[in-house]
C-alpha cells in the first residue's frame, strides 16, 4: 500500500505526530513534499500550514471578527497552499505528507488531486483523518489505504514497507 493514514482523537494530536514525522525525515536527507499543519493556538484558532520541503509558512483561515468561537478555512487559501506544496513535488520524492483529509477533501476538492498525482508517480501518501472523516476517507480510498497506528515508529515501519 502507498497510502497511509493516522487518525488520533485529541485536538492537535495528528498535526504535532506528522510534524515530528516530515523534521525527523528532513534531518536525514529524505526528500519529503507537502505539508503540515501548525497546532491550533486557542479556541479562536489561525491556521497555518508550513510546506515541505523548506518550511514555508501560509495562513489558511480568514478571520471571523469579534465574537468567533472555532476556525474558518479561506478554501483559497488551501488550493494555493496545495498549489504550492504540488510545485515542491519531485521524482525523487520518497513521501508527500498532508495534514489531513477533512470536509472539503470529503467534498471532492483539497488535497484529493495531489493524492493521486504523488500515487501515480509512485511517492507513498501519508495523511492524518480526523475519526469524524473516516467514512468520507473510506469512501475515496477504498481498500487503497492503509491505516498506520499514530507514533512515530509505527509511520517509520510503513515507510521503509511502501
Amino acid at each position: 500500500m502507498r497510502l497511509g493514514f493516522v487518525s488520533c482523537p485529541d485536538r492537535g494530536a495528528a498535526d504535532r505526530l506528522l510534524a515530528a514525522l516530515a523534521e525527523g525525515l528532513l534531518a536525514r536527507g529524505v526528500a519529503v513534499a507537502g505539508l503540515v499543519q501548525d497546532p491550533a493556538d486557542g479556541p479562536v484558532c489561525t491556521m497555518t500550514v508550513r510546506l515541505l520541503p523548506d518550511g514555508a509558512r501560509l495562513g489558511i483561515s480568514q478571520t471571523l471578527g469579534a465574537g468567533a468561537e472555532g476556525c474558518a478555512l479561506d478554501t483559497g487559501a488551501l488550493e494555493t497552499a496545495l498549489g504550492e506544496a504540488a510545485a515542491r513535488l519531485r521524482p525523487d520524492t520518497a513521501v508527500l505528507i498532508l495534514n489531513k483529509f477533512g470536509r472539503i477533501e470529503a467534498e471532492g476538492r483539497g488535497c484529493r488531486p495531489l493524492i493521486a498525482t504523488a500515487l501515480d508517480a509512485g511517492v507513498p501518501v501519508i495523511l492524518s483523518v480526523p475519526p469524524r472523516m473516516r467514512a468520507d476517507f473510506d469512501a475515496f480510498a477504498g481498500d487503497l489505504a492503509e491505516e498506520i497506528a499514530p507514533d512515530l515508529p509505527a509511520l517509520l515501519n510503513w515507510l521503509d514497507r511502501a
